[in-house]
């Protein structure tokens, strides 16, 4: 029988790992889909390569897996709401899920969402899979840009959520 304790121990410590929030897009025009994920890193400067973690029973999980392409749309500090609009399935519509705007990604054609401060382009060159929750997904940065001068990106930190543990 696990220790209660020991567990709630772990859970607190591991959710003092800093995250950002980030709205995952994959697939295009009526196949496209979206969803906000938080386990991102850069693992790579040459080549540029990110990791991501995604739950294996949402949605996107399948389609990445299937596409094989995505954009990590950075979320902005404030854009909590943009945030939660992504924490469950949202249908998408004629270039925009449910009146958040996108266009196709120069390299993938996966949906780029015109609102976010930033984005990165992504293909994925390996997916990790370890038996838990989550698959992890390794990929390539082919494109990226910003729409601000300095955008300051939304942490989970900054919200009152909690994602981990």
């Amino acid at each position: 029988m696990p220790n209660t304790e020991a567990t709630a121990a772990i859970r607190k410590a591991m959710r003092t790992f800093q995250y950002g929030l980030f709205v995952l897009t994959c697939g295009q025009s009526a196949e496209a889909h979206a969803a906000t994920i938080s386990w991102v890193t850069q693992i790579s400067f040459k080549p540029r390569r990110v990791a991501i973690g995604v739950r294996k029973d949402s949605h996107i999980y399948p389609v990445l897996q299937q596409q094989g392409q995505f954009i990590l749309n950075i979320l902005g500090a404030g854009q909590e709401e943009l945030a939660s609009a992504f924490f469950k399935y949202v249908p998408v519509g004629d270039g925009e899920f449910e009146g958040h705007a996108f266009v196709p990604g120069p390299a993938t054609g996966a949906p780029l969402l015109l609102e976010t401060p930033a984005w990165l382009e992504c293909a994925v060159v390996e997916e990790a899979n370890a038996g838990g929750d989550h698959g992890l997904f390794v990929a390539d940065v082919l494109a990226g840009g910003t729409r601000a001068e300095s955008p300051r990106a939304l942490a989970l930190a900054m919200t009152s959520w909690s994602y981990g543990g």
